[in-house]
């Protein structure tokens, strides 16, 4: 009976384990996805900043033909 529940209880710990590491793999594709996914938002906010200074720019060349 003990060798049974020895058998059951290692058995369970190893599917544990292996869970574990599929987990763990996930886990590194996410954060590789993230990094990927920051880079391209700081990027994007580099072009926002640049076209809102051209709309600055252009909005003042408009107000001084106004004017």
């Amino acid at each position: 009976m003990n060798d049974d529940l020895v058998k059951k209880l290692q058995k369970k710990v190893d599917e544990v384990l292996a869970e574990k590491k599929k987990l763990e793999k996930r886990v590194k594709t996410v954060e590789s996805e993230n990094s990927s996914l920051l880079k391209r938002v700081e990027t994007d906010q580099v072009d926002i900043d640049i076209l809102k200074v051209w709309i600055a720019i252009l909005e003042e060349e408009e107000k001084a033909r106004r004017d």
